[in-house]
């Protein structure tokens, strides 16, 4: 009962280390989206950590 909460929390705390980990490397180098909208950024960093994740999930099929 316990392991598929395991799994869930644990992914969720991995995703969350690697997001706020890009969001350093992204404030330290500098980069913004182009073409005034760097409010984006962070949702941008958001999508593509999620869209690896979500790749990975598929790929252990």
């Amino acid at each position: 009962m316990f392991r598929p909460l395991w799994l869930a929390v644990r992914a969720a705390v991995i995703a969350t280390a690697v997001f706020y980990a890009l969001l350093t490397i992204v404030d330290k180098v500098g980069w913004q989206v182009p073409w005034g909208l760097s409010a984006l950024t962070e949702p941008l960093v958001f999508f593509v950590v999620f869209f690896c994740g979500v790749l990975m999930v598929g790929a252990k099929k």
